[in-house]
């Protein structure tokens, strides 16, 4: 006889998988037992009869595996097929640890299923063990929730295929409209299970959808802003600014109008003529400040959020359009004449340039002065940059290494620049290991990333691998400086030196090696150029830390 919960939840499974729903992240719980045993299932080798084929993680803290789920979801939308990926949790604090990477995921617009698993409702408010209220827990953060009530025996189907049809619409996003609601993101169903929670040996449904696949659905951009709203304004003193995320749009989109462009290192847009490297430091100069005095158009594309000179551009910009901000496009600066949630194609018609205007500005960059090159957090972030190819993806940690790229990364030739991707939604260090390591499983290929020390070892544990687990290739590149060094480049640096040193640059005394030798993961020391050069000169096999002292 099929156990109710056991027959919802395998359902649910089939319903996701025909929606596109492959990828889970589970964590292991009794009450998520229904969710457990049918993806075991679906997970072997040679799954029964009916059951859908699955990429199943299996990981022990929930936090981690949110944020695995989100590096997996991250490198579905870059391989070209984004999908939803499931997060399966019980009950309890279990469900609290998702936050951190469902608030990256809302901002980023990264697709989430959050299935947590729940008592029933006739269990709340008695005291009942790992019982609390999951409903409206993640407040806005989601972009829909629902709860789903305990499965009865003798309970027709149909609902948990309804629940998976809304689920990914809603975490899809719809390119129909232009709200905030509509972007992807995050979306929580809270499933209430009864017992028997254990296995049944039930048979898979033939489950027939009550809608068609939603994420075939052509992605189209949005159509219905009036040809006015759509052009640039004319001028020659503009410059096109792309953050994270922007794409090769922003890069032609300053082409067509002969502006310099300032991007970011993950804005994907860092190549072709008219990128400029060393801005950042332009722009803290009296010829940059100049400069930007002199701008009478600025087109932001992107999530720009790395630094303040680049913020203050933006803030003193006479005209200032928005484009493709993602799912914090609504959030753009107050001052914006427009905010579209697309680039328009007519911002790729040639338009009113002037090449002394970019010539002034390439001879700004290159007339900066670039320090001279020692073994600091700099040549650690020239040397990794240096050692990656155009196939190649790396992850960036989002506080100082970020900033470093920013700074020692080359303008490649269009179509040749390395992918480099970091969780800029919210810019928070916490679950970076664990996104890079869901990054690489779902890519399949050898994965770089660079982070601090504190940004290591905050999320540490996203190195445990189960051993029935698949290892990715993985290296990590750790700048080890001692702690928060970032804080004194801010105007916290200016109190004394003792309480920067506890409050903000937090020294520690772990050993990186004996650390990453107890999760399994191999360890190199390097102290110089020539050493981190020689550690990145071959692939990653299994999952590598390298620690570069500085």
């Amino acid at each position: 006889m099929n156990h109710p919960a056991a027959a919802f939840a395998r359902e649910l499974i089939v319903a996701l998988a025909m929606q596109g729903v492959t990828d889970y992240v589970l964590c292991p719980g009794s009450r998520s037992g229904p969710l457990a045993h049918a993806l075991a299932e679906a997970a072997a080798d040679a799954p029964p009869l009916g059951a859908p084929q699955v990429n199943l993680h299996v990981r022990i803290d929930e936090r981690c595996a949110a944020f695995l789920g989100l590096g997996i979801a991250r490198a579905r939308a870059l391989t070209g097929s984004p999908r939803p990926v499931a997060v399966v949790t019980t009950s309890g604090t279990a469900v609290g640890n998702l936050m951190p990477a469902v608030m990256e995921a809302h901002h980023a617009g990264i697709p989430l299923l959050l299935l947590t698993a729940d008592r029933p409702s006739e269990l709340r408010g008695t005291g009942a063990n790992q019982t609390t209220d999951h409903e409206g827990l993640f407040g806005t953060f989601v972009r829909w929730s629902a709860n789903s009530s305990a499965p009865e025996p003798g309970e027709r189907g149909g609902r948990a295929t309804l629940l998976a049809a809304r689920a990914v619409h809603w975490a899809t996003g719809d390119p129909e409209r232009d709200d905030l609601a509509a972007a992807p993101g995050p979306v929580h169903l809270n499933l209430e299970f009864r017992d028997p929670l254990g296995p049944d040996g039930g048979a898979w449904p033939d489950v027939r959808p009550e809608r068609a696949t939603l994420l075939d659905r052509t992605r189209t951009r949005l159509r219905t802003l009036s040809m006015t709203t759509r052009r640039l304004p004319d001028g020659a003193r503009g410059v096109v600014i792309a953050g994270d995320g922007a794409g090769d749009d922003a890069r032609r989109v300053a082409e067509a109008r002969g502006w310099p462009l300032l991007a970011e290192p993950t804005s994907g847009a860092r190549a072709g003529d008219n990128a400029l490297v060393h801005y950042v430091e332009l722009l803290t100069t009296v010829a940059g400040q100049d400069l930007a005095a002199r701008v009478h158009h600025v087109v932001v594309i992107g999530r720009p959020t790395l630094s303040r000179p680049v913020q203050r551009l933006i803030d003193s910009a006479p005209s200032l359009v928005v484009a493709a901000h993602g799912a914090r496009w609504r959030e753009a600066p107050r001052h914006a004449e427009r905010v579209l949630p697309v680039v328009p194609d007519e911002w790729f018609q040639p338009g009113q340039g002037d090449d002394a205007w970019l010539a002034e500005w390439r001879d700004a960059c290159a007339a900066v002065v670039v320090p001279p090159q020692r073994w600091d957090a700099r040549a650690v972030a020239q040397v990794f940059v240096s050692s990656l190819s155009g196939s190649d993806v790396a992850l960036l940690g989002s506080s100082g290494p970020i900033r470093m790229v920013d700074a020692v990364a080359p303008v490649w030739s269009a179509g040749h620049a390395p992918t480099l991707v970091a969780n800029r939604g919210l810019a928070g260090i916490d679950g970076t290991v664990s996104t890079a390591m869901g990054l690489a499983l779902a890519l399949g290929k050898p994965t770089s990333a660079l982070m601090g020390d504190v940004t290591f070892l905050h999320d540490v544990g996203g190195l445990l691998v189960g051993s029935e687990e698949r290892i990715p290739d993985l290296r990590i590149v750790v700048v080890n400086d001692g702690g928060g060094t970032i804080f004194a480049r801010l105007e916290h640096a200016a109190a004394p030196p003792h309480n920067v040193r506890r409050v903000f640059t937090t020294p520690h005394a772990v050993d990186l090696g004996s650390l990453a030798a107890a999760y399994g993961a191999a360890h190199t020391r390097v102290t110089s150029v020539a050493g981190l050069s020689r550690a990145l000169a071959k692939p990653p096999v299994g999952v590598e830390v390298v620690e570069a002292v500085v």
